[in-house]
């Protein structure tokens, strides 16, 4: 045997200590614990440990959770993050021009002079939103104690199209470019992200240091992560790490007391983990504000919310001086949200909740499904509610009353309605109810059947209610607006209804699932050709969408004129549009219009009777709704 080979024995030596040596590489190697932060807000260790901590040992978690809008809720502005354009291209907008553009690998605008700040150039710090439209913040200090302050224009990302704040909350025009100049530190810190510090400077009495306000901001994750909703992780991963210790918990089955598993968790613990964002609060008790502003929040995953923050209601007190109306605009008048980030308010308003066994893991899920919602697609049909209700479900008709395969029986449609607004779009109300005629019309919102019968009044919506669900239905007597009741219930509300109204009504006139005939379209566009006329730029967002819709749906034929009307257009610019629209969508609507639509108040000349719109829009309210979200 040559001096160079190596012994049997050596040999068997050599692989004995293979599997030691990995053995040891894996007990002693990169602790997952102790990952560095790679950025200057990423604040880990204690309890908190991020994100990438957790990849080692559930890989097939970390993937799903990164496909999600949680995870890229706030980002760093990078080319792969930043979704906007930031082309040079002038932006005019509400009175004045900004200008995105790209600088030596930073996003910038050009601003103009806003309120008592002059002209400049502001460098984009923060990247918050990914799915519908993206915000952009500025530092405003130093990193450290600096805030990070809202910009004025937003990238949405669904119309692929610059626009303004003002334009994207409902409120009516308003040039003021300040109007929703807000800091990160003291608002989006709380949802957007995990383990979030605002790091708020107190006074020695407990309240805010005099102005300017110092912060001291940290979080665990940009975005949400796992530590949301599984809690703080250190103790866990510690226990964890090595690879004996997960092979005999593996194996002995049971959880991790270290850990929370959301599915294990009983029914207000688990609704409060997606409660402790999605659910507009305040501290409880309301002196607790001040540990929030300093330290964060104090739920724990595990925890229930009472005790930690109380719910928004419609009768929750008003805030500050100028809140004289407290949060009334943001519900409906019988405590219904209308407005987003109130589902967990909804759900346990629900009665599938009181009573029931509902939870938000009733219906979405967090590693699967689309990410849009985090749905599985069964669960976006009749399933979400006959998964309880089989017996419904085995005589559909005789429950409906419609097409078991059509629209007018899809659960969803009627006990959870599209009637909350939310970034420039109208989403579902999560309070799971049934409608009713006489409360929804007199309570002034939207009524299910007539989002979908939008020709037909609420007089004729009550009395097939009560003709197939029973007497307990009534008539409804009035509308708070004053509107004739034998005008169709979606353009009574779309003309003379309040600012969350029209935008619902006209989201809702331009959905596939409505019951009108040819005619009935065709006249539906000509009342939201209208409705482009209205003094909230958001609402004439949505209107505008619904018309593109229904013109590429039911070939109205009316894109040329629609692609020169811009909603967030100066009125200089709007105004002949509109009325361009007005004076050619007859013509090139036709024979849609052969036979008069009463109703929906088109003449028998085939033209809109704008008398009759006119005397409706003259009822809106001259109360102002301000709401951002």
């Amino acid at each position: 045997m040559g001096s160079n080979a190596a012994s049997p024995l050596a040999l068997s030596a050599a692989l004995c200590a293979a599997p030691l040596a990995m053995g040891l590489a894996l007990w002693l190697g990169p602790d997952p614990t102790r990952i560095d932060p790679s950025g200057g807000l990423l604040a880990r260790g204690g309890e908190y440990i991020g994100a990438d901590a957790c990849r080692a040992c559930h890989p097939e978690q970390h993937a799903s959770w990164d496909a999600t809008f949680h995870s890229s809720m706030t980002q760093l502005p990078t080319r792969e993050s930043v979704r906007g354009r930031f082309d040079g291209v002038a932006v005019t907008l509400f009175g004045a021009s900004a200008r995105p553009f790209e600088r030596e690998g930073e996003f910038c605008f050009e601003l103009p002079a806003i309120g008592s700040e002059p002209a400049r150039v502001a460098t984009v710090a923060l990247a918050v939103g990914s799915r519908r439209y993206q915000q952009y913040f500025e530092l405003v200090g130093d990193a450290v104690g600096g805030a990070y302050r809202r910009l004025p224009l937003v990238w949405h990302i669904g119309d692929q199209r610059w626009m303004h704040m003002n334009g994207v909350f409902l409120s009516p025009d308003n040039n003021d470019w300040s109007r929703h100049q807000s800091l990160w530190n003291e608002n989006c810190i709380f949802c957007h992200n995990t383990a979030p510090s605002p790091g708020l400077e107190l006074g020695r009495d407990g309240a805010p240091a005099p102005a300017p306000k110092h912060f001291d901001s940290s979080v665990a994750d940009l975005g949400i992560s796992c530590e949301s909703c599984h809690g703080p992780g250190a103790e866990h991963a510690s226990k964890h790490r090595s690879p004996l210790s997960r092979y005999a918990s593996h194996h002995a089955g049971g959880g991790d007391e270290r850990i929370i598993d959301p599915l294990a968790l009983d029914q207000a613990q688990a609704t409060a983990l997606c409660g402790q964002c999605h659910s507009q609060r305040l501290p409880s008790p309301p002196e607790k504000i001040w540990t929030y502003m300093e330290s964060g929040p104090t739920f724990r995953p595990g925890d229930v919310l009472a005790g930690h923050v109380e719910p928004i209601r419609r009768d929750t007190p008003p805030l500050g001086a100028d809140a004289s109306r407290g949060f009334e605009e943001r519900f409906w008048s019988d405590g219904t949200a209308r407005l987003t980030a109130y589902e967990y308010l909804g759900v346990t308003q629900s009665p599938c909740y009181d009573g029931g066994e509902l939870t938000c893991f009733s219906c979405h899920v967090m590693h699967g499904g689309d990410v849009h919602g985090q749905i599985e697609p069964h669960m976006r049909s009749d399933a979400a509610c006959t998964q309880c209700h089989a017996e419904l479900a085995a005589d559909l008709r005789a429950h409906t009353h419609h097409d078991p395969a059509g629209a007018g029986s899809r659960c969803l449609d009627c006990h959870m309605p599209h009637m909350v607004y939310g970034v420039v779009e109208i989403h579902r109300s999560h309070r799971i109810e049934s409608p009713d005629t006489r409360r929804d019309v007199e309570g002034g919102r939207p009524h299910a059947c007539t989002q979908c019968h939008a020709d037909r009044d609420a007089l004729w919506a009550a009395d097939r209610m009560r003709e197939w669900w029973g007497e307990r239905y009534e008539r409804p007597r009035s509308r708070p607006d004053g509107a004739p009741l034998e005008v169709p219930e979606a353009l009574a509300s779309l003309h003379a209804g309040d600012a969350v109204q029209r935008a619902v009504y006209a989201w809702r006139l331009g959905r596939p699932e409505s019951a009108l005939d040819e005619t009935g379209r065709a006249a539906a566009a000509l009342n939201l050709i209208v409705t482009l006329g209205d003094g909230y730029p958001s609402v004439r967002v949505i209107a505008r969408r619904s018309l593109r819709a229904l013109d590429e749906r039911a070939g109205l034929g009316l894109r040329p004129w629609l692609e020169r009307f811009d909603p967030l257009a100066p009125p200089e610019q709007r105004t002949p549009a509109l009325l361009e629209l007005l004076e050619q969508a007859p013509r090139a609507l036709g024979r849609k219009l052969a036979r008069p639509a009463d109703a929906l108040m088109i003449d028998a000349r085939g033209r809109l009777d704008l008398e009759r719109v006119r005397r409706l829009l003259d009822l809106q309210s001259d109360h102002v709704i301000s709401i951002g979200e």
